[in-house]
């Protein structure tokens, strides 16, 4: 058989298996097979995932300049208004739109999400936050100006559904979506989601940034739970029976656990955005005895577990400072990920999770760079013998 056949043999597929193929790769994978030939050209338009994503359009040497910037992001939305015009019959599963300082383009971001509307799509995200923010802090308030249609809170078909840097926008709405099994609310006011999440099937919920969570209960049948630097102004206890997975990442405050599964998959607690370097503060003994509580309380009482438990150098530093009534107690812990930075200061709370974890399997630390927003470049695994 002649080489150049076998090379081709993808373009010799029948068209409705190359949708397929191409449904599978990422919006701008799909998009970028178009220049293979003729018939490509056609085949990525009928795509069942649409990503209209500025990031993946615009380069950061655009961004970095404002006149391109503007000038980018004309024919950013040009194409998209191009592209949905010549999409007629075919079936769409997954839409997002994801466009900052979206005021100037709102009668687009509307007739777009009315598109995803009329096609019955069963994964929705409409994200209007801005790259530049680092945290909720920085948010404008002026650039919340997308407002959540009517036509969303009633699509029926959604399975999945993420909202970021909306205004006014209102979960409970979203209770009576029976198929809605997963939600990611991020970047604005979230005041009280509990309704939604008590009444709702939802088996995984991220809640990323927002702020004004009055709420004191996060309740429900959720699988997979994930709170990232987001602003409580009251204690929160935790009732979730079915959870699997628990992510928590921000400030420290009083937490409860009520109803938690017996058993969970893993827990993820990071603190670090409280990591000053600092040798000494005043408050490190009362945050040592509230991150020492917290793990009593989660891992200890009750007789729950955490299979996989992973910590910040932040609560590695603080633990040791606790004072009695909160010493560490020992957990059922199988396998403890260690992110440190192996400052001094964390090798006695190091000392203190393997001493305090004696059904211990596998160890990973995580060598993290000395900065606020470090990312993991190595993994050490050691893998505890079976007694």
């Amino acid at each position: 058989m002649d080489s150049s056949d076998q090379a081709d043999r993808i373009s010799n597929l029948p068209d409705v298996l190359l949708v397929l193929i191409v449904s599978c790769l990422s919006f701008k994978e799909c998009v970028q097979t178009c220049v293979l030939s003729k018939r490509w050209r056609s085949v990525y338009l009928e795509t069942r995932n649409v990503s209209f994503k500025e990031t993946d359009f615009l380069s950061p040497s655009v961004n970095a300049n404002p006149i391109r910037n503007a000038l980018g992001r004309i024919v950013f939305v040009d194409y998209v208004r191009r592209w949905v015009a010549r999409i007629h019959d075919q079936p769409i599963d997954t839409f997002e739109i994801s466009i900052s300082y979206p005021k100037t383009y709102l009668y687009v971001i509307e007739s777009l999400i009315a598109f995803a509307v009329r096609k019955r799509v069963k994964n929705l995200v409409l994200d209007f936050s801005n790259p530049a923010w680092r945290t909720f802090h920085d948010v404008n308030l002026d650039e919340l100006v997308v407002e959540i249609p009517e036509s969303v809170y009633d699509l029926a078909t959604l399975e999945s559904l993420k909202v970021c840097a909306c205004n006014k926008f209102d979960p409970a709405n979203l209770s009576n979506l029976g198929k809605l099994k997963t939600v990611s609310f991020g970047w604005m006011e979230l005041t009280d989601p509990e309704p939604f999440l008590t009444t709702s099937r939802v088996e995984s919920l991220t809640i990323n940034d927002c702020w004004g969570l009055e709420f004191n209960m996060i309740k429900g049948n959720m699988r997979e739970v994930a709170i990232i630097n987001c602003e409580f102004l009251l204690n929160c206890i935790f009732d979730l029976p079915r959870v699997d997975i628990l992510k928590y990442s921000g400030d420290i405050f009083p937490f409860e656990f009520d109803k938690m599964n017996t058993i969970i998959s893993e827990v993820d607690l990071d603190f670090r955005v409280l990591d000053n370097n600092n040798d000494e503060s005043d408050d490190s003994n009362a945050e040592g005895g509230m991150l020492c509580h917290l793990l009593n309380n989660l891992l200890d009482d009750g007789g729950r577990s955490a299979t996989t438990l992973t910590v910040c150098p932040f609560l590695l530093k603080m633990i040791p400072r606790s004072e009695h009534p909160h010493f560490l107690r020992p957990m059922e812990t199988k396998h403890l990920v260690l992110k440190t930075e192996l400052h001094p200061r964390e090798f006695n709370g190091i000392g203190l999770l393997l001493m305090n974890c004696p059904k211990l399997e596998t160890l990973t630390i995580d060598l993290l760079p000395p900065s606020p927003i470090a990312v993991s470049f190595l993994n050490v695994n050691y893998i505890y013998p079976q007694k």
